[in-house]
């Protein structure tokens, strides 16, 4: 073994987590990069919202998942990847489960979210208002 841990050599994206299949930075970095029809949406709720996201996502807290995603993405064959405040926060996932629930095809969870991506030093921008206001 050459001092890497299982944890680093097993990509997330070998990996479906309470239904849901999870991708790891390199896959969102990717689908990021692409910037065709992908929509990153974080769900951290307005108690743990720092007023950071991910360039070009929007802020959609997982409490208001159901009430506002359909008016602002009515189409349900959109890829959409949810993330959070890293991995021991479950929005991403709730969030996830709710819009498969709501028929959504393509949800990906990114449960490395905001932390792993500004580990990366991944461009991220200022915003304190919620999609849903807008």
């Amino acid at each position: 073994m050459t001092g890497k841990t299982i944890e680093r050599e097993i990509s997330p994206e070998q990996f479906i987590h309470e239904g849901m299949p999870l991708i790891g930075f390199h896959t969102a970095k990717a689908l990021w990069e692409t910037r065709q029809k992908v929509s990153f949406i974080n769900t951290v709720t307005e108690k743990y919202h720092k007023g950071r996201n991910i360039q070009g996502s929007e802020w959609i807290p997982v409490d208001r998942i159901d009430q506002d995603f359909e008016e602002l993405h009515p189409d349900k064959e959109e890829l959409i990847v949810t993330y959070c405040g890293g991995y021991t926060c479950p929005s991403s996932t709730q969030a996830a489960k709710k819009l498969k629930e709501m028929g959504y095809n393509h949800v990906l969870v990114y449960p490395g979210g905001l932390p792993e991506w500004e580990e990366h030093v991944m461009p991220v921008e200022e915003s304190d208002e919620c999609a849903c206001d807008i």
